[in-house]
């Protein structure tokens, strides 16, 4: 996971993209933070060199604006799997394997046609589709597969998190990749749709010194997709452009260039939207939001994540130790209130541990409530019935979302004669604290962002044993080697039905114990100008904006 946070999200997010496989490389993925690279602007070589499809450079009735908070620290598509600024360019510049269904979790093929697996989920075979050139014009075989692949098992960082169970990949023709496990590993297949296929041949002819085209891949592209990058200026901006021989095609309205303009200030992004100086705008407070929504000129964009907040609750601490105390605290937080005074309404109460969009999700989970009849009650039956101690409270300072939860945590535990102190602290301070038992303080916020739809990618982080201290997330400290199993055995089960009663099990455990209070399930927001058409949040590509879908109808009218 990453210290970097997805633009747009908490900085107390953690954006993942690791799975349970190879566990013996898994820590130092964990520790291991996304690449930023001062990157020098573009030289126009190399696949930049095309027809567009717009008759005039300047023209830009057919040139869609976004307004976004930063630039990409590389273009290098490996980084893809822990920052949103990478993977917008890559879903834009690039193919994979396979992608989700645009506004879905549902997945369709993209660069492979079918796929089989063996009985033992041991091995992938996927068959490619003939018909796609990279952007020099070159065509795709199984080899760029192959050599993408090998790179992120090199280079390990980014998206090979995604793709740690795999231990082979081989090609027995041009149009064939065999995939290889040494463990089961069912959601494989979502957990490709971030490994982005290179043009292999154009990377290797600019390697430098054996570093697999990091250097100019900061830079440069080397992909399929249905964009090409034309321009880069580092935190101003970077512009693409439609390539003419896209293998999807070009029929019916698309956009023929974006650019990507680095407007840090909220209030900034606003005027330029208003002003018709953008396009589309990503927003970050619900009170600009609310201001937006009634102009005529403009469409607003509330769209449902798979991105939730949780407090930790460190059984390092004597008190926390206590299940009953983890129950009466988890009872007199108002979550109604936090959606409201927190989120502006943009957001829903978590049910357990998974978004209820996760696949395996429980249906029978039910909202967090608040209950402080039953708190006191619970409370009643700890070890510490009066309250009368203090709890700290790490918390993203800079956050007003964050600010206001814990003033919310500080008033219901109040009501148990409970003292929230309230530290404010930075996520890489955050993870550092956590690191060892000695400096881990009672309580704290995390924000899970999955690096693609699956329980995984919430109960590994944030539950197993393996993740305590050293860089890893699970700040609630809880260590039992039943859990530990559990969460094994749930994310290498290859029958459905007996993965969904294991992911069952562990979502009731998880309410039962209280490792964490589940908070809310945020909302994405965003407006745009109302010639803007085809624009759809991607809850399994947090952040990013998909240019192909879209298109403009009467901008310049």
């Amino acid at each position: 996971m990453t210290s970097q946070a997805p633009t747009g999200s908490p900085s107390s997010a953690v954006h993942l993209g690791h799975t349970l496989a190879s566990r013996v490389t898994r820590r130092t993925v964990l520790k291991g933070a996304a690449v930023s690279v001062a990157v020098p602007t573009l030289a126009g070589t190399g696949p930049l060199s095309f027809s567009r499809r717009a008759s005039a450079q300047d023209d830009m009735a057919n040139t869609v604006v976004f307004a976004v908070e930063g630039s990409p620290p590389t273009f290098d598509p490996a980084g893809a799997g822990t920052d949103s600024r990478v993977d917008t360019p890559s879903l834009n510049l690039y193919n994979a394997l396979v992608q989700h269904k645009l506004g879905t979790t549902e997945i369709e093929p993209e660069l492979a046609t079918k796929w089989d697996i063996s009985d033992d989920g041991l091995s992938y075979t996927f068959s490619l589709r003939d018909d796609v050139t990279f952007h020099d014009g070159t065509p795709l075989t199984s080899a760029d597969v192959v050599y993408s692949f090998e790179r992120l098992m090199a280079l390990k960082r980014g998206s090979y998190r995604n793709i740690a169970a795999v231990t082979g990949v081989k090609a027995p023709d041009e149009q064939t990749v065999v995939l290889s496990l040494d463990a089961p590993f069912p959601a494989l297949v979502q957990a490709l749709t971030r490994i982005y296929i290179v043009n292999s041949a154009l990377v290797k002819t600019n390697e430098q010194s054996g570093d697999f085209g990091e250097t100019w891949l900061n830079d440069h592209d080397a992909g399929s997709g249905p964009y090409v990058l034309t321009s880069f200026e580092p935190e101003q901006q970077f512009t693409i452009e439609a390539f003419p021989k896209y293998w999807k095609g070009w029929d019916g309205s698309h956009i023929d260039r974006a650019i990507f303009r680095v407007i840090k200030e909220e209030s900034a992004r606003r005027l330029a939207l208003e002003n018709a100086e953008v396009d589309w705008a990503l927003i970050g407070s619900v009170e600009t939001f609310n201001a937006l929504v009634d102009n005529p000129d403009l469409q607003t964009f509330s769209d449902p994540t798979l991105n939730q907040l949780y407090f930790a609750f460190n059984q390092e601490s004597e008190y926390l130790r206590d299940p009953k105390v983890r129950e009466a605290l988890s009872l007199v937080y108002d979550y109604n209130g936090h959606v409201e005074q927190a989120r502006g309404g943009q957001a829903e109460v978590a049910r357990g541990p998974l978004p209820s969009a996760i696949p395996f999700f429980d249906e029978a989970m039910q909202p967090s409530k608040m209950d402080i009849e039953a708190a006191r009650a619970a409370l009643a039956e700890s070890s510490y019935p009066d309250g009368g101690f203090s709890l700290e409270m790490i918390y993203q300072g800079t956050a007003p979302e964050e600010t206001t939860a814990v003033q919310i945590m500080q008033a219901g535990a109040a009501e148990l004669n409970i003292q929230i102190v309230p530290v404010a602290m930075e996520w890489p301070a955050k993870v550092d604290t956590f690191s060892s038992p000695e400096t881990a303080k009672p309580m704290a916020t995390i924000w899970i962002y999955p690096g693609y739809p699956d329980p995984e990618q919430y109960f590994y982080p944030l539950l197993d044993s393996e993740n305590i201290g050293n860089g890893g997330v699970n700040f609630s400290h809880f260590s039992t080697p039943e859990t530990d199993d559990l969460i094994k055995k749930s994310a290498q089960e290859i029958d459905e039905a007996a993965r969904a009663e294991l992911y069952k099990q562990l979502q009731e455990w998880w309410v039962a114990n209280n490792p964490y209070m589940d908070i809310v399930v945020g909302y994405a927001l965003s407006a745009a100008r109302t010639w803007v058409q085809g624009y759809q949040w991607s809850p399994t590509h947090s952040f990013t904006q998909n240019v192909y879908p879209m298109s403009l109808k009467g901008k310049g009218a």
